[in-house]
């Protein structure tokens, strides 16, 4: 079941992936499940509670880690917004190496 959260306009297409990353916050490193993605953020499943408003580090297959701030949380999920959008190439090569 989708959770519920603020109807946001997007401001770039999203993708379906499912990949390993993982994430800081604060001083832990913990394992995570990208189920989406766009150049402007991405949808975190992860073991930990996310807080709205909060920063974490996303460290996605192949790149350097990126802030990004939780838009939106429930339960285990979490949406979170880049304030540095990932480029465009940037973009599509992960979603090709991640089989988006």
């Amino acid at each position: 079941m989708e959770p519920s959260r603020p109807m946001i306009e997007r401001r770039s297409p999203r993708r379906v992936v499912n990949v390993r990353a993982q994430y800081r916050r604060r001083v832990a490193r913990l394992g995570a499940e990208v189920v989406d993605l766009s150049e402007h953020g991405l949808r975190l499943q992860s073991s930990d509670r996310l807080a709205v408003g909060e920063i974490v580090w996303v460290t996605l297959p192949g790149l350097e880690p990126r802030r990004a701030v939780v838009m939106w949380s429930e339960g285990f999920i979490a949406g979170c917004s880049f304030p540095e959008p990932l480029h465009p190439a940037v973009f599509d090569a992960v979603v090709e190496r991640c089989g988006g």
